[in-house]
C-alpha cells in the first residue's frame, strides 16, 4: 500500500493553519476603556490593576473631550496611561492610525520597545494577538489593519505629515517646540480626532505653559480634606484594600472654568497615598526610605526640579524672565481698560497737559515679511505709572507711506517724544524727522523734527545704557537726531516697568495699595493677545568665557538678551523715548 506524503502534509498543515487562526484571532474588546482594561490588560509589570490609590485616573479615562492635556509630577503612571490609550484606541477600532510623538529618538526608542510592544502587547494574551509581526521601532502594524506610529517633534512636528491620526498623543510635552502643536492638529482634520498631551512642570512664560493656560486646569480635591488621616498603616507600611474607595473620594474642579475647549488635568506627587509627606511618616509610618517622601525631595531638589519634576507646576527661570503673574499684575487689574484711538489720546494731553508725556516707539520691519510694530505709551508723572495707549503691527508696505502714516499718527496722538529704529528704518526715520510727501496725493507734510523724534542704534555695552548725539551724521551724508543704547539694558528697563510696583493714586493711608508700574489694558482680549504672547517670548542668555572663569573666580556671566520680537521692542524703544525726554529735560534745566 501507497501512501501520498505530501497530499498527508498539505493537509496537516492546513490543520495546523487553521488552528492557529483561530487560537489567535483577535478577540472582540469592550469599547469602553476602563472595561477595556479589565478583559486586555488587567496586569502592568506582572502587578494587578486597580484604582484604589489614585481614583482621579478613572474621571480621565472616561472624559470623552478630544482635546486634553495632563501635567503632573514624575511616576503618576503617564506612560501606563499613554499606552492604554494608544492600544485602546488600536484594538477596538479596525483601520485607523495612531501617531505617538516624544522629543527625541532616546526616549521614542524606549518607549516603543520597552513600553509600547513589550509591556503592553506581548506581554499580554489578549492584546499580543493583535501584532501582525514585530515591526520596527517607529511604526507597529496591527491584524485589524491599524497602525501606531511613533516619531519625534522635529522640524516642528513635520514627522507628522501625510498621516491621518485619529488619536495623537504628545509625550514629554515640555521638551517640545509646543509653540507649533497646531500643526498636530491639521493632520487631523479628516479625521476630527483627539489630541492628549502629557507632561511634567516646565518654565514660566514658556509656551507650554500658555497651552496649559489654554486648558481649565481642573485640581482633585478630596472630599475629606483630612484624608491621609484615614490611612491605614501595618508592619509592612501602607494597607491598601477597599477602604481607600471612601477615604479617597473625591473629584476634579475646574481652575479656569470658563475654558471648555480644552480640557486640563493637574497631578502633583502630593495627591498620591504610597507618597508620603514627611520623611518621618516615610520612616514610621511606610516603611520605606525617606528620600521617597515630599520632604526630603523639596530639601534636596533645586526649586525648579522640585516645582517641575514633583509637583508638576512651573518655575521662574531666569532665561525667560517675564512671568505668567507680571503678566497679571499688569493687566488683571486693568479689565475696564481698552487701547485709544489717536484723538483719545489728544484730548488726554489736552486735559493733564505736562502731567503726562506721552511717547512712541517704532520697531521698522525688515525685508519682505517684516512687520513694523508702533507703541504709543503714557507717563503718568504723580503716580509713574506708564500706560500702554495704542500698539499695533503693520505688514510690509511702502516705506514712505509707512513714515508718512508714523508722522501723522505722531501729530494726532499729540506725542512728545519719539524713538525708531534706524536699523531698518534709516529713510523712514529720516522723512519722520523732516517731513516729506504723500505718495497718494503729492501732498507735503510736516515732519516732527530732529527734535521729537530720534533714530536709534542698539549696541553691548551695558557701561553706556543710553547716548544722546545731538549733531551726527549719518550714512546719507545728513544730520539726524540719534542716538544708542545698550540693547539688554534697555529691554531690562520694560521688564523692570513690570516687575516693580508703585502706590495707586487713588488710595492713601491705611487704604495704600500698589500696582505694576506697567499697565496694559486688557478690556478686549483681541487687542493684545499678540503683545503677551511677544513678552511671553523674551528670552535671556548668559555669556561668559569659561577659561577667565576658572583662572579669576571674580569673573561673572555677562547678561545678554537674545532680539525680541517686534512688539517688545517698539515698547522698549517706547521706554527709552521717556528717558531721552527726562534727561533733555535735565539737561535744559542744568543749563
Amino acid at each position: 500500500m501507497t501512501y501520498n506524503f505530501t497530499r498527508w502534509e498539505n493537509a496537516h498543515k492546513k490543520l495546523a493553519i487553521d488552528y492557529l487562526e483561530r487560537n489567535n484571532k483577535p478577540d472582540s474588546l469592550p469599547k469602553k476603556i476602563t472595561e477595556w482594561i479589565k478583559v486586555a490588560r488587567p496586569r502592568v509589570e506582572d502587578k494587578e490593576r486597580n484604582f484604589l490609590t489614585c481614583p482621579f485616573w478613572i474621571p480621565i479615562y472616561n472624559d470623552p473631550h478630544n482635546y486634553q492635556m495632563i501635567m503632573g509630577g514624575r511616576q503618576i503612571y503617564k506612560s501606563t496611561t499613554c499606552t492604554d490609550f494608544i492600544a485602546y484606541v488600536a484594538t477596538t477600532n479596525p483601520g485607523v492610525q495612531i501617531c505617538y510623538v516624544t522629543h527625541d529618538q532616546g526616549s521614542l526608542s524606549a518607549f516603543s520597545k520597552q513600553k509600547l510592544k513589550i509591556g503592553t502587547f506581548l506581554v499580554n494574551p489578549v492584546l499580543s494577538k493583535f501584532l501582525r509581526h514585530p515591526g520596527n521601532i517607529g511604526e507597529i502594524s496591527l491584524k485589524n489593519n491599524s497602525t501606531i506610529y511613533l516619531v519625534t517633534d522635529n522640524y516642528q512636528y513635520r514627522h507628522l505629515e501625510g498621516k491621518s491620526p485619529t488619536l495623537c498623543i504628545i509625550d514629554e510635552a515640555q521638551y517640545q517646540d509646543i509653540e507649533h502643536v497646531g500643526r498636530v492638529h491639521q493632520t487631523m482634520m479628516a479625521t476630527k480626532g483627539d489630541v492628549k498631551i502629557f507632561g511634567i512642570g516646565g518654565e514660566a512664560g514658556s509656551a507650554y505653559e500658555k497651552l496649559w493656560n489654554e486648558t481649565n486646569q481642573s485640581e482633585w480635591h478630596y472630599d475629606n480634606p483630612d484624608w491621609r488621616e484615614n490611612l491605614q498603616f501595618d508592619h509592612n507600611g501602607l494597607v491598601i484594600g477597599e477602604y481607600l474607595k471612601d477615604a479617597l473620594s473625591g473629584r476634579w474642579i475646574p481652575q479656569n472654568p470658563s475654558s471648555n475647549s480644552f480640557h486640563g488635568y493637574h497631578i502633583p506627587q502630593t495627591v498620591f497615598p504610597t507618597i508620603p509627606l514627611t520623611i518621618q511618616d516615610a520612616v514610621e509610618k511606610y516603611k520605606i526610605h525617606p528620600r521617597f517622601s515630599i520632604e526630603y525631595q523639596k530639601n534636596m531638589l533645586k526649586d525648579s526640579e522640585f516645582k517641575s519634576h514633583v509637583m508638576g507646576t512651573f518655575y521662574n527661570s531666569p532665561h525667560r524672565p517675564v512671568t505668567k503673574k507680571m503678566i497679571d499684575d499688569c493687566t488683571n487689574n486693568y479689565r475696564y481698560l481698552s487701547l485709544l484711538k489717536y484723538n483719545e489720546i489728544r484730548n488726554l494731553k489736552k486735559i493733564f497737559g505736562n502731567e503726562i508725556t506721552v511717547a512712541m516707539g517704532v520697531d521698522f520691519g525688515s525685508g519682505a515679511s517684516g512687520f513694523t510694530a508702533i507703541a504709543i505709551i503714557i507717563l503718568w508723572h504723580k503716580s509713574k505709572r506708564i500706560q500702554i495707549a495704542h500698539i499695533e503691527k503693520r505688514p510690509p508696505e511702502n516705506q514712505l507711506k509707512q513714515a508718512e502714516y508714523i508722522t501723522k499718527l505722531f501729530r494726532a496722538s499729540a506725542c512728545d517724544i519719539g524713538v525708531g529704529d534706524l536699523g531698518y528704518g534709516a529713510i523712514q526715520v529720516k522723512i519722520i524727522q523732516d517731513g516729506g510727501y504723500s505718495v497718494d496725493m503729492g501732498k507735503h507734510f510736516e515732519g516732527v523734527t530732529d527734535d521729537e523724534f530720534f533714530g536709534c542704534r542698539s549696541t553691548s555695552d551695558n557701561t553706556k545704557p543710553i547716548q544722546i548725539f545731538d549733531e551726527t551724521v549719518d550714512e546719507h551724508g545728513d544730520q539726524v537726531g540719534r542716538i544708542q543704547i545698550d540693547k539688554t539694558s534697555s529691554i531690562e528697563f520694560l521688564i523692570e516697568s513690570m516687575e516693580n510696583r508703585v502706590h495707586h493714586p487713588a488710595f492713601s493711608g491705611e487704604k495704600s495699595r500698589s500696582r505694576a508700574k506697567l499697565i496694559i489694558p486688557s478690556k478686549n482680549d483681541y487687542e493684545i493677545d499678540f503683545l503677551l504672547k511677544d513678552l511671553f517670548s523674551i528670552t535671556r542668555k548668559d555669556l561668559q568665557n569659561l577659561e577667565k572663569v576658572i583662572s579669576d573666580p571674580r569673573q561673572r556671566p555677562r547678561k545678554e538678551y537674545n532680539h525680541p520680537p517686534d512688539s517688545v521692542m517698539a515698547l522698549v524703544y517706547g521706554i527709552v523715548a521717556l528717558k531721552v525726554d527726562k534727561e533733555r529735560k535735565w539737561n535744559w534745566i542744568s543749563g
